[in-house]
């Protein structure tokens, strides 16, 4: 069992506090001992563990976001040259080529990208290996960092077995969490890593100040934290956290609390004003209109909230047992409800109970009040209540909320259960506490090897998140990817049919989704070069036309067709745009090329010039309209 030490304010009281009751111990400095000198052992295996759980995804590839942060980004692979341009413009210009208003608030994280620069920049080219080590070692560094903090906040609780102490044991069950494992194995999810990181440092530097009242921890502090917004803006949230946890574990000086605080506010103050003017200010009355990028459109406002709730019960879910994992919960994976969804209700629920615990544990110092509120409060950000994200959730956007969850369990794993159970107690919490770590354990490690490369990440996806329509179509185009790479004929047709299966997959749940109906023309023209069979290419083609008449590709391939099977497209390209022209929405717009097609083929078809002349006099052409018209008369 473990022993306090309890304050002098509580220590005529101390026996008569029940001992289920988990109260905090404030009394002392934060920092009384050497770190590494009392737990380099520890660290060791906070590092080495590290490695041992992710070592497996060092020799994959780039894959999912990558491409736009690494891979594909032009300022990236300028190496130290294009730092200044990565600090200067919105996160995936580099990408793009311009800002892109895909989110309200854009994107401003540059500097997990400028270590892909300063990557570069050393090695003279991108190497994947190298930043899979890199993540890892940055893993390792934030979880020693969470245990240096813990060991301060907990400095008074001390336990007869080292590895059952609450700041190693928290430690190990953050690190071996399989929730993390997206920030860790997928390299873009530095950016998660990072912001921990600093904000964890700032914690570090902020309770070394109020020690100390050292100008030099203030403004190591406030460096910190602005450096873990610049990784990501998760960070803000620790404006909330620095604060509650001092107030939490000490017997808070106000005079100093109060410095800290102007300085997060202040620090939070230049950053935002950066961020506004290099990545633009957030409009807030502006909704996009592409699903991917608002999950919410069309929604009513309780689908929306009852689609929220879902999200963050699933959270909770997948905290505590976190099976099954996917990378994607993008239209549809999440289901569109209301709030009387009875998962959705119980959810809601939840998170008002907790927030009533966290609340009300406030100012007897409760652990659980403090886990509970370090969760509420990291996850604002991420939670879709606070701004839209752009998708309904992700696994990496609690990786920084997670760690309330983690100190929760491992204070009832070290301290709580065994004053709970008399007999037996600790060797019980000893056990329930290995189980934990090694099912986490299990998980990660068999989570890890998904990221290998695009095929094998998205038929992971797909069997979580079947009923996402971008999953369905990034397995879609991983498939068409391995047949265009594919020589065995046999093979190729197996992977161009599956490559199909999953685009109709996602044109069934988002039909105007663009690009699976870009896959699914690419499925039809390549069974077309193979074949040669102009019928099967019109059956396949019609649909998607129809659907999405707008993608290039189709300019392109009709381009390409081009006075061959003559006879066959005459009647399918003015089918096409007779049914276009049916349309109401901006799809009409597109009857006149599909027309054109056909009157290339047959000027003098009576049909023909009679529908290009309706195609005109709605677009709001009057003399065209006529002209056709003329001619098709004429052609009687």
């Amino acid at each position: 069992m473990s022993k306090r030490k309890p304050s002098i304010a509580t220590s005529a009281t101390a026996k008569s506090v029940t001992i289920q009751e988990p109260l905090l111990q404030t009394v002392g400095n934060f920092y009384q001992t050497p770190f590494f000198t009392k737990y380099w052992k520890e660290s060791l295996i906070i590092m080495m563990l590290s490695f041992a759980l992710y070592h497996v995804c060092i020799p994959f590839g780039y894959v999912l976001d990558d491409l736009m942060v690494v891979s594909g980004n032009e300022y990236t692979k300028k190496g130290f040259d294009g730092i200044w341009d990565i600090l200067t413009t919105e996160s995936f210009e580099g990408y793009f080529g311009e800002k892109k208003e895909l989110v309200q608030g854009n994107r401003y994280r540059p500097l997990s990208i400028i270590t892909f620069a300063i990557e570069h920049g050393i090695l003279g080219e991108l190497n994947p290996k190298v930043s899979h080590i890199i993540n890892i070692i940055l893993y390792g560094f934030t979880c020693i960092l969470i245990m240096m903090v813990l060991t301060m906040l907990f400095r008074n609780f001390k336990h007869k077995y080292w590895f059952m102490s609450i700041p190693f044991l928290a430690t190990l069950i953050f690190l071996v969490h399989p929730i993390h494992s997206e920030a860790v194995a997928n390299i873009k999810g530095r950016d998660e890593i990072m912001s921990m990181l600093f904000s964890m440092g700032a914690l570090y530097a902020s309770l070394r100040y109020m020690d100390r009242n050292s100008w030099a921890w203030l403004l190591t502090a406030l460096m910190s934290y602005f450096l873990g917004l610049l990784s990501k803006e998760n960070a803000i949230t620790f404006v909330a956290v620095i604060p509650l946890t001092i107030y939490f574990f000490s017997e808070t000086n106000s005079k100093l609390l109060k410095k800290i605080i102007l300085g997060l506010l202040i620090t939070t103050f230049l950053y935002l004003m950066l961020r506004f003017n290099t990545a633009g200010v957030p409009k807030f009355g502006v909704e996009s209109k592409d699903v991917m990028n608002n999950p919410f459109l069309g929604m009513t406002g309780g689908e929306k909230f009852g689609s929220i709730m879902y999200t963050l019960g699933k959270y909770i879910m997948l905290m505590i047992f976190p099976h099954p994992l996917s990378h994607d919960y993008y239209p549809y994976a999440i289901p569109k409800v209301s709030i009387i969804n009875l998962f959705s209700f119980l959810s809601l629920i939840a998170y008002i109970a907790l927030t009533y615990l966290g609340f009300k544990g406030l100012w007897k110092k409760n652990i659980y009040s403090f886990s509970i509120l370090f969760y509420l409060a990291t996850l604002t950000i991420v939670s879709n209540i606070v701004i839209n994200l752009g998708t309904f959730m992700n696994e990496r956007f609690i990786f920084m909320a997670s760690a309330g969850y983690c100190i929760a369990l491992a204070y009832f794993l070290s301290e709580h259960l065994p004053n709970i159970i008399r007999k037996n107690g600790a060797l019980i919490s000893t056990a329930i506490a290995i189980i934990f770590v090694l099912g986490y354990s299990i998980k990660t490690y068999v989570r890890v090897p998904v990221w290998k490369d695009a095929l094998s990440l998205n038929q992971a996806a797909v069997a979580v998140s079947s009923n996402s329509a971008r999953a369905n179509s990034f397995m879609s185009t991983a498939l068409f990817e391995e047949f265009k790479v594919t020589e065995d004929k046999g093979k190729k047709r197996e992977l161009i049919d599956q490559a199909e299966f999953y685009g109709l997959k996602a044109v069934e749940i988002l039909p105007d989704y663009g690009n699976a109906n870009l896959m699914l023309i690419g499925v039809v023209t390549e069974r077309f070069k193979m074949d040669r069979n102009i019928n099967d290419y019109i059956k396949g083609m019609k649909p998607i036309i129809l659907r999405r008449p707008d993608i290039p590709f189709i300019k392109e391939f009709s381009d390409y067709l081009k006075g061959s099977h003559s006879n066959e497209l005459f009647p399918f390209y003015l089918s096409i745009g007779t049914e276009l022209l049916k349309y109401k929405d901006g799809r009409r717009n597109w009857a006149y090329q599909y027309l054109q097609y056909a009157y290339d083929i047959n000027p003098n078809s009576k049909s023909v010039n009679e529908a290009l002349a309706l195609s005109y006099e709605l677009s709001g052409n009057p003399n065209e309209a006529n002209r056709f018209r003329m001619a098709a008369q004429n052609l009687q």
